[in-house]
């Protein structure tokens, strides 16, 4: 797994990912979304209810949010993969999914569904959501130059199955009467094979029958490529010594115009209101009202930003057998969503051949999530018998959870 922070670095021996089983990471981020934000006990027996709910106060929940209220995650899953050696040559060849999203909710658009009209006017300017889903096929080469020097490239293939996104730079909403005066300006951007986008009778984007799984299965194959490059390399000081670079995802990603729709937003209209309602007979929610968003077709390209990553290692072998290491890693990863910059420190000790722990303390922010700090507590193990080798890992350690459900979910900090 040392390859995906550097393509340099390798594995003592070769290997094959179990179809689906190889490798999953998940990364969830936010500045104000904890489960404290989100749900709020009620009554004698301090029921948990969500912040929807007429039992909870707006009083109640303004403390607990942000002036924007950002969320960013991603996923990573290996679904086939393999490396394997020739001479001094290590070969990986991967495929895998990667998922990428976030959203940004301005308080007053908060403040807008809880309490209506509380307020006259509303600016909830900066309101954002959206996610990409990329296929990514990998083709990884590490050659050892000599016994301290080692480099490393990756291509990466991606292509592209969907993508969506609705942005707002201005959205502006007061009160006129018993109906909402809107002043808006954004965009929309969504990209699919097999993309089919409903419109009502004036031309606008039905957004009530644009629901998720309908968009999703729709797919028919690829809507967009991109090709992104690797490249590392890890030097050997006096064998104890291990220092390591890299630089991550040079490249680009581009959306077919024949499978995307670019939207704009009308400058000005009239919004009536709208609930959603669960309905037993159906067992479904349903919509009641008009929808908030009104887009029209407009011409414009899609295509999904990148920015380069930078990793930056060091390992010094204490006793020089092996048996426990001290290292600092560096981190900077960016997407359109967050940015994430972290300097981890991290002690390994290998008792035995077939067995690996690690603990890490890190500290770092995220950049584009309210420039907020961070700083936790992580470990790693990995059984890496002659047959088969077994990782897990986690850079957060919740010592405080939520006794409703007795799970890992934190209760003040988000993890990462």
């Amino acid at each position: 797994m040392r390859g995906y922070l550097n393509p340099a670095l390798r594995p003592d021996r070769g290997y094959v990912y179990i179809p689906v089983l190889g490798t999953t990471s998940v990364n969830f981020n936010s500045n104000a979304l904890t489960f404290k934000t989100i749900f709020y006990p009620v009554g004698d027996n301090g029921q948990l209810v969500s912040l929807l709910d007429d039992r909870v106060t707006w009083h109640d929940i303004e403390p607990n949010l942000k002036t924007m209220n950002k969320v960013g995650f991603d996923l990573h899953m290996t679904l086939l993969g393999a490396g394997f050696y020739t001479g001094r040559d290590f070969w990986t060849i991967e495929a895998g999914l990667d998922v990428t999203g976030g959203f940004y909710l301005p308080k007053s658009f908060v403040e807008f569904v809880k309490l209506g009209s509380k307020a006259n006017a509303y600016d909830m300017g900066g309101l954002m959501a959206g996610a990409d889903a990329v296929m990514n096929i990998s083709a990884g080469y590490s050659r050892r130059i000599n016994d301290e020097l080692t480099v490393g490239g990756r291509v990466n293939f991606k292509g592209g199955l969907a993508r969506a996104n609705m942005n707002y730079d201005r959205l502006n909403v007061t009160l006129n009467g018993e109906k909402w005066a809107v002043d808006a300006g954004g965009n929309l951007a969504l990209s699919l094979n097999g993309l089919d986008v409903p419109t009502d009778a004036e031309g606008y984007v039905d957004m009530d029958r644009l629901d998720a799984e309908s968009f999703v299965s729709n797919i028919r194959g690829l809507a967009g490529f991109g090709l992104t490059f690797d490249i590392g390399a890890e030097y050997v000081w006096m064998e104890r010594f291990k220092f390591s670079a890299a630089i991550l995802n040079l490249g680009f990603m581009n959306w077919s115009e024949k499978h995307t729709f670019v939207g704009r937003s009308e400058a000005s209209y009239d919004f009536v209101g709208m609930r959603y309602d669960f309905n037993p007979e159906t067992n479904q929610w349903e919509t009641v009202g008009e929808g908030g968003a009104k887009f029209k077709e407009a011409s414009g390209r899609a295509r999904t930003k990148m920015y380069p990553g930078f990793v930056l290692g060091a390992e010094y072998d204490i006793f020089g057998n092996n048996l426990l290491g001290a290292g600092a890693l560096f981190t900077h990863r960016k997407n359109e969503y967050y940015a994430r910059t972290e300097v981890a420190l991290s002690a390994t000790v290998r008792p035995i051949e077939w067995f690996t722990a690690s603990l890490s303390w890190s500290v770092g922010n995220y950049k584009n999530i309210g420039d907020n700090f961070f700083n936790s507590f992580g470990f790693a193990f990995n059984f890496h018998t002659g047959w088969i080798n077994f990782f897990a890992g986690t850079d957060f350690l919740m010592f405080k959870v939520n006794p409703q459900f007795k799970a890992w979910v934190p209760v003040t900090q988000v993890p990462n």
